[in-house]
């Protein structure tokens, strides 16, 4: 897709405090974001077995879901970059917006995860309990936090901008709690969607060999890149991200399931949210990037990193023998039980902190 391609995205650009950018060769940095939006695509539609469901060789995944995400991702982190709302709460705000395409794109909060009208656990005014923790929080640590999390591992300068999220993938102890956890409620709920043993064995296949082949093409591209040159677009990649989203964002609202739109009083409120976290994050204190990381963790980090991944398709593959059977509805319920009100504090914690070090 033309609108995205980032091929004359390409320049470094000095990074404050950084030395001069190396020399690169012209398209460098395509692959570096190819492997990133396929590590977004597995954060998100593969852990919760979303595309897993329907098969990641169908097209629908590769021609929009992808891409959806890539866009997504993108634009919030150039936004996060160019702004300097770069703190680990900028991040989870951030993310917010990422996941309120769950309302004018996909109909999730309004009209159910089937699209059927029907929420799985009631609702919330006009929303799903359950469906709107999607918003916030299954998208700004899945889709948003966790992948720029790993592309700080695979491009270590990239850490000096976003120096937070080494707090995720270090040996404090909440922080290995919080590894568990996701590893538990990603494995559960990919368990339920995977369609059985044989079905996520060839999924994740897939995906396997996808990772080895990009991770394999991108190192070069990563290795000379001081990491702000792939995750920021320059002017003309931003507004391509911008030209995309906005056709993709009116063709869906439009023909994507069109009965999931509620009235216009419900439309127009879920812009409050919109407009609560983007006053949020122009109330957080803008960031510059820290001088030096420390590297001598690094490999143990992203040891950890690949443990988390394969622990939680272990987890999905132990279980997967339990999809349709109701053993397997009661931990994914209690899963979200938790997402909801988890993700209210959070968001709300998110845009406290801020508020207090604006008030500082």
């Amino acid at each position: 897709m033309r609108t995205i391609d980032a091929s004359q995205d390409v320049e470094s650009e000095r990074m404050p405090g950084a030395g001069a950018p190396p020399v690169r060769r012209r398209g460098s940095i395509v692959l570096p974001r190819l492997l990133i939006g396929l590590v977004v695509l597995i954060c998100t539609e593969v852990f919760s077995g979303a595309s897993v469901k329907v098969g990641l060789w169908h097209p629908w995944t590769w021609i929009v879901t992808y891409w959806l995400y890539f866009a997504h991702f993108f634009l919030f982190t150039t936004l996060a970059v160019r702004t300097g709302r770069t703190s680990f709460s900028s991040l989870y705000l951030w993310g917010v917006l990422f996941g309120l395409y769950e309302s004018w794109i996909t109909k999730v909060i309004w009209h159910g995860y089937g699209g059927d009208g029907k929420f799985v656990m009631g609702s919330i005014g006009p929303y799903g309990f359950s469906e709107i923790s999607m918003v916030f929080i299954f998208h700004p640590v899945a889709a948003f936090i966790l992948p720029l999390a790993v592309a700080c591992l695979l491009c270590p300068p990239l850490r000096r901008v976003f120096p937070d999220l080494a707090w995720l993938t270090s040996r404090a102890r909440l922080a290995r709690g919080v590894r568990v956890y996701l590893i538990a409620s990603f494995g559960i709920v990919l368990a339920m969607n995977s369609g059985g043993p044989v079905h996520l064995a060839a999924n994740l296949a897939i995906v396997l060999a996808l990772l080895v082949l990009v991770s394999r093409l991108a190192r070069p591209g990563l290795a000379a890149s001081d990491g702000v040159d792939i995750v920021a677009f320059r002017a003309k990649g931003f507004v391509g991200l911008c030209v995309y989203l906005a056709a993709l964002y009116g063709l869906t609202y439009v023909f994507l399931m069109p009965a999931g739109r509620p009235s216009v009083p419900v439309q127009l409120l879920t812009f409050v949210f919109y407009a609560i976290v983007i006053v949020g994050l122009r109330r957080h204190r803008r960031r510059e990037p820290v001088p030096t990381v420390p590297r001598d963790t690094l490999r143990r980090e992203m040891r950890s990193v690949l443990v988390g991944f394969a622990s939680v398709l272990a987890v999905g593959m132990i279980l997967s023998p339990l999809t349709g059977r109701p053993a397997i509805f009661a931990p994914v319920v209690a899963n979200f039980v938790i997402w909801t009100p988890l993700g209210f504090l959070l968001t709300g914690v998110s845009l406290v902190r801020g508020a207090r070090r604006a008030s500082v």
